[in-house]
């Protein structure tokens, strides 16, 4: 419990505080026929992407899960982009696909285009999980129900779908959280139509109605904060220390080529948006330019346009300090909650996925309305988004030590700093490298919080983004930030997660 204090007195100034003045500010505020409307919008968009993600995972991951082939490993790096993809990134990626001029088909303002990008950023993660579980299954099972005469079918219904499906519920859940508390894909992308509580929420500040957002926050907190009970509930079920076998067999024939279909799904889903952004980026009426990269570095006879240098600044420092909060109150918390295992605690660590940085926003502004606007505040802000990756990655890693190594250490005299300097943080060295690349990627990418708690002077890369695309024929510009953002965020993902690799 004493690992614990530290974030717990965190999320008390920073989540706990600022929720409880919200719940006064907005509590009495009757639930009315658009806020309903609103969820059920928002509901709508969650339970139907969160759906296809778990039926997807089911399927592909199964199949990913259960063969070997070339080039796998590529697959689940490929898999894993995504995660440091901001949001901003993606979007003008589908606008570019699917906009009002898309290159493929008109679905801008609709739900396919917010279902779309809800499954591109989700998928990948619900996928690994079922790749993983699978691997802790052993072939053995299987070869008995096809010596008792199971086919394919019952083979992947009774012995297949019991290991995976645990892990894909994980990830439909963790897709749901994620969805439900979506702000920069249905802003973006999701039009008038189909605005959801997040959109709603920030429309309210704007307007300066915030009593309004105060109800619509502790009505998508109802929802997130059930969703985040149910997750670890699975995740703390499916944890559990086991043998991974490694062996696996080759597809063959018909299974052979649907694995690539599989394959090739992912691939276009994955880099399809990344690269119409690229091609955007250098293309005009006129064909192949660097005019939009060049506008970028001529501020100073535009109105209303900010210095990119700034913004690079800007960016950077802020990620460097919000890292520098949320590691050691990751790290701490991560040991907290696997030395209480305390149910209560571990559903904390998910506390900031299920209050989203609109929400927070929100909150900080009812809540300390003088501090609108300064560093700490939004250094907090970036830090919450931050520190749940980090414990996650952790307790992950965390459970999978046998308690005898510790109970052994303990037994021949090492003390609590000595386990965790020559234990425990040897053999969590890369799931922690893991969770604060994923935390640099996140908070580099940070969209919301820029929007509502800086000032002008603090532009970021993505505010830059959105102040060009809500002016006319500023998409290619927008384009090229969009191609430095996500430059910024894989540089940095790949620094801090290969540090230290042998």
């Amino acid at each position: 419990m004493l690992f614990a204090a530290p974030l717990l007195l965190f999320l008390l100034a920073c989540v706990l505080y600022p929720m409880l003045v919200l719940l006064v500010r907005g509590v009495n505020l009757a639930l009315n026929v658009f806020m309903l409307e609103r969820l059920i919008v928002t509901l709508t968009q969650a339970l139907l992407s969160s759906g296809i993600i778990l039926l997807l995972a089911l399927v592909f991951g199964s199949l990913l899960g259960r063969y070997t082939f070339r080039g796998k490993a590529w697959l689940e790096a490929l898999l894993g982009v995504p995660f440091v993809v901001p949001i901003l990134v993606a979007a003008l990626g589908f606008l570019s696909l699917f906009g009002a001029r898309g290159w493929i088909y008109k679905l801008e303002g609709t739900l396919w285009l917010v279902l779309l990008a809800n499954i591109f950023y989700n998928l990948g993660l619900a996928i690994r999980l079922v790749i993983n579980s699978l691997a802790t299954q052993s072939l053995e099972l299987e070869w008995v129900a096809r010596l008792e005469g199971a086919n394919a079918w019952q083979v992947w219904r009774f012995v297949t779908l019991p290991t995976a499906l645990p892990s894909a519920l994980i990830g439909a859940g963790l897709a749901f959280l994620y969805t439900f508390a979506s702000f920069g894909i249905p802003l973006l992308l999701g039009g008038s139509g189909f605005a959801t509580l997040e959109v709603e929420m920030y429309q309210s500040v704007q307007r300066l109605e915030l009593e309004n957002a105060s109800g619509l926050a502790l009505l998508q907190l109802l929802f997130t904060l059930s969703a985040a009970w149910l997750v670890t509930g699975f995740e703390r079920r499916s944890s559990q220390a086991q043998e991974f076998d490694s062996f696996r067999p080759t597809a063959t024939g018909w299974t052979r080529v649907g694995l690539w279909l599989v394959v090739g799904f992912l691939g276009l889903l994955t880099l399809m948006p990344l690269l119409a952004v690229a091609l955007k980026s250098v293309l005009n009426a006129d064909g192949f330019t660097l005019i939009h990269y060049q506008n970028l570095f001529e501020t100073s006879s535009r109105i209303f346009s900010s210095n990119l240098g700034a913004a690079l600044w800007n960016n950077l420092r802020f990620a460097v300090l919000a890292l520098l909060v949320a590691v050691p109150l990751g790290v701490s918390y991560a040991l907290g909650v696997w030395r209480s295992q305390n149910r209560i605690l571990d559903t904390l660590s998910l506390l900031p996925l299920s209050v989203s940085s609109t929400v927070l926003g929100v909150a900080f502004i009812v809540a300390y309305p003088r501090l609108v606007a300064s560093l700490p505040l939004l250094i907090a802000v970036y830090a919450l988004s931050a520190y749940p990756l980090i414990t996650r990655a952790m307790l992950s890693a965390l459970r999978r030590i046998e308690p005898s190594l510790l109970e052994a250490t303990s037994l021949d005299g090492a003390n609590t700093w000595q386990q965790f300097r020559y234990i425990i943080l040897p053999l969590t060295e890369h799931a922690l490298r893991s969770g604060v690349a994923l935390g640099f990627a996140v908070v580099i990418g940070e969209f919301a919080a820029s929007l509502m708690l800086s000032r002008p002077e603090w532009a970021t890369l993505t505010t830059m983004i959105y102040q060009r695309l809500s002016r006319p024929n500023q998409m290619g510009e927008a384009s090229a930030l969009a191609m430095i953002l996500l430059g910024l965020s894989l540089a940095g993902f790949l620094l801090i997660g290969s540090r230290g690799k042998r």
